[in-house]
């Protein structure tokens, strides 16, 4: 039972990296291609959307960040992966 927590908790995690690194390359892509006909920004955004639209809709109901000219949902949703990658280890 133990070692199939164990496999549980790593794939998770893997799978947590991968839409870190997902978002990442999503604001990269920004920058450098078009993103409109590129494939690669398309998968990262499959990847990473599911996670950030939550982030969007509370801080959206919250009222916070209406001004701001960054995406605040997008930022908290990259800590709260990165928090959720520390602590995963830890369950």
């Amino acid at each position: 039972m133990e070692m199939l927590l164990y496999i549980l908790a790593k794939t998770v995690s893997i799978f947590l990296n991968v839409v870190y690194v997902a978002m990442l390359l999503r604001v990269l892509l920004q920058f450098f291609t078009d993103t409109e006909s590129s494939p690669l920004f398309a998968i990262c955004c499959y990847l990473s959307e599911p996670f950030i639209v939550p982030f969007r809709f509370i801080l959206a109901k919250l009222n916070i960040g209406q001004n701001v000219p960054f995406d605040l949902g997008f930022i908290s949703a990259a800590f709260g992966l990165s928090i959720l990658t520390v602590l995963l280890p830890a369950i």
